[in-house]
């Protein structure tokens, strides 16, 4: 790999660029990996659940936590408005304007999501009956998810103050408040799903109030962080007169676009594994008891968050970088900050994904030892593995079109891409060409393909550089 210490044309990667890309991006990723620990670790101590507990735990897992970024992911888009507003207005040099950002979003914030989250925690015994007629998976499933959804408030306002700190390029800050929160809820896991140390067995439903506090836990963690007299005096967003009906609706025509992606984003898997636990039903009628194919998925799904949220570690860089070139009026550096973060990520995943192309057991036995999941998942796993490059290219150009405030052509996308391409192609190769699960997931491999072809080529275009915000 050729580095220079500057940024001139033919050179493949700047070493200052590559120094603050990293010094944004390894906090976020830390932090991003520490709080998907939370669905890896629920994933982990379920495995020493008995049977059939155990593998409707985890075939349940992926559907609930897809449920809960349908809906809290919609709400806690509320970030790329925020910290694409307060890039703008940390690269004008005008901290008071950011700090009003903040304190407008999370009032946004707070009102939407109690809302939401009462609605939703009533509606999920409905939602689980419309996605299998397994009793116990229904049960087991409602359980968790009702407290998770406890926790749906603190994490869309913990999304609002996460997406501030990015905007002024201090990513370490959720960092430390995500590592407290997953300390809490490896200890609320242990004691709550196992009954350990006097407290409840609760089995499955203890991982999701494990869940819940430690969501609590960060939020009042990132509070915390922001009363500092260090914020407090420089950004002033607790002074009066600071809410504004304009600067809310601002957030919104921003944020709302990137929220609808989200919802179509997990709304299209939700139905991709409702495809997969066709599957498993069909297993149950030969006289089956484990929900293996509804296992091996929600596994391949935990293994690629590890992509997935490093990836949006990366984003959260280059669009914290592009907002912040773009309001200082210099968008060269945002288009370089933006392609050198491509390639940063295709090399550092492509490593990743060599190696669960070449490992799959090795990953899913992490999970899951039962010989059956294990055999129906490897394939898929080594595709997704072969794919993960490719994700990360895309995932990082859709934060980057987010931070220069282009979020409405990203939900249109997604919109076609998962019900003209994900969901046909999905149900064709998996259930029509009876190809099973690996039909099931070259449809997600032709998705990421695709979503990073037309993503690249936006980008490339650069109409984003003169979207103002």
């Amino acid at each position: 790999m050729a580095l220079a210490a500057d940024g001139k044309p033919g050179t493949f990667l700047a070493l200052a660029d590559v120094k603050r890309i990293l010094y944004l991006a390894v906090p976020a990723m830390l932090a991003l990996l520490t709080q998907t620990a939370i669905n890896l670790v629920d994933t982990y101590f379920m495995g020493f659940l008995p049977e059939p507990e155990r593998s409707d735990g985890q075939a349940m897992l992926s559907f609930a936590l897809i449920l809960l970024w349908a809906v809290g992911g919609f709400l806690s888009a509320i970030s790329v408005g925020t910290q694409a507003m307060v890039g703008r207005r940390e690269g004008q040099s005008h901290p008071h304007d950011s700090g009003a950002v903040l304190t407008n979003a999370v009032v946004l914030s707070l009102c939407a999501s109690v809302v939401v989250s009462i609605v939703g925690f009533l509606l999920i015994p409905a939602v689980f009956r419309l996605t299998s007629h397994d009793p116990d998976y229904i049960k087991i499933g409602v359980a968790y998810t009702q407290w998770r959804f406890v926790g749906l408030v603190s994490m869309v306002v913990t999304a609002a103050y996460k997406s501030f700190y990015d905007g002024t390029g201090r990513t370490y800050v959720h960092f430390w408040a995500a590592l407290f929160m997953n300390l809490v809820n490896v200890l609320l896991c242990w004691l709550l799903i196992f009954g350990e140390a006097g407290a409840p067995h609760m089995g499955v439903a203890g991982a999701g109030l494990a869940a819940a506090i430690s969501s609590w836990v960060g939020l009042f963690a990132m509070i915390a962080f922001s009363m500092r007299p260090v914020d407090r005096d420089k950004y002033k967003p607790y002074r009066r007169g600071v809410l504004s009906a304009t600067l809310m609706k601002q957030l919104a025509r921003l944020s709302i676009p990137s929220g609808v992606a989200t919802t179509v984003v997990m709304t299209g898997f939700i139905l991709f594994i409702r495809i997969v636990n066709l599957f498993d039903t069909q297993l149950a009628k030969e006289g089956g008891t484990e929900s293996i194919y509804g296992a091996a998925t929600t596994i391949i799904i935990n293994v690629l968050s590890l992509t997935f949220f490093s990836c949006m570690a990366f984003g959260v860089s280059t669009a914290t970088l592009v907002s912040q070139s773009l309001g200082a009026k210099d968008a060269d550096s945002a288009e370089r900050y933006a392609w050198s973060s491509v390639k940063i990520a295709a090399m550092l995943f492509g490593v990743l994904g060599t190696h669960e192309l070449m490992f799959p057991e090795f990953w899913i036995a992490i999970f899951n030892k039962s010989p059956h999941v294990i055999a129906v998942g490897s394939s898929s796993m080594r595709l997704m593995g072969a794919t993960g490059p490719v994700i990360a290219c895309g995932m990082i150009l859709t934060q980057a079109l987010f931070g220069a405030g282009n979020t409405r052509f990203v939900m249109i996308v997604e919109l076609l891409l998962h019900f003209c391409v994900l969901l046909p192609v999905a149900y064709v190769c998996g259930v029509v060409l009876h190809g099973g699960l690996l039909g099931v997931w070259s449809a997600a491999a032709v998705y990421a393909v695709m979503l990073t072809t037309i993503m690249a080529w936006k980008f490339r275009q650069g109409s984003w550089k003169t979207i103002d915000i």
